[in-house]
């Protein structure tokens, strides 16, 4: 069965959850943060690769580089809500083959030969070196079925740069709490 693990570094006034521990991370200005498809938030211009945030508090985001992190930077920001961008996908996988995967910044469109795929989540650390999707016929977001979540044990198509080569297993998924 795929662990979910809730991604939460701070509760609602901004506080650090036990685990977790912040820093100011300076801007020159509060940062455009908006809901994404983690359910947490994107950020534009985030330093330091800061990638991966949530609300904590009425104008700052805690962000994260990886969502196995355990020390977030704290940024001012401006945030804005959206209420449509469910069913979320988490934001970095841990697969069955020891390959953990985190969502690529900008997934791309990919083709070898007549095959078309999209390029989801880069892998690191096993034989998986990413995660695919094929794009969708219609106009939509390919990104949000990139994960078979049809039964307790998620799976994903991963393979090498070149594309997807093999149905690989979901051992944990990290998926950032929203408010």
């Amino acid at each position: 069965m795929t662990e979910v693990r809730t991604i939460e570094p701070v509760d609602a006034g901004g506080t650090p959850m036990p685990g977790y521990t912040a820093r100011d991370v300076p801007t020159f200005a509060p940062l455009d943060c908006f809901t994404d498809i983690t359910g947490g938030l994107r950020c534009s211009d985030t330093p330091e690769g800061l990638r991966f945030c949530v609300e904590a508090g009425e104008s700052t985001a805690a962000c994260l580089a990886d969502p196995r992190d355990t020390e977030f930077g704290l940024v001012g920001a401006t945030l804005t809500f959206m209420t449509d961008v469910s069913p979320y996908v988490p934001a970095g996988l841990d697969l069955a083959d020891g390959s953990r995967c985190t969502l690529g910044r900008n997934p791309m469109a990919m083709a070898t030969g007549n095959e078309r795929f999209v390029h989801v989540y880069e892998c690191t650390d096993g034989p998986t070196q990413g995660v695919y999707v094929e794009p969708l016929a219609e106009i939509g977001n390919p990104v949000r079925y990139v994960i078979d979540r049809t039964s307790d044990r998620w799976t994903v198509q991963g393979g090498d740069d070149s594309g997807p080569t093999r149905t690989v297993e979901v051992a944990v998924a990290y998926e950032l709490f929203s408010r």
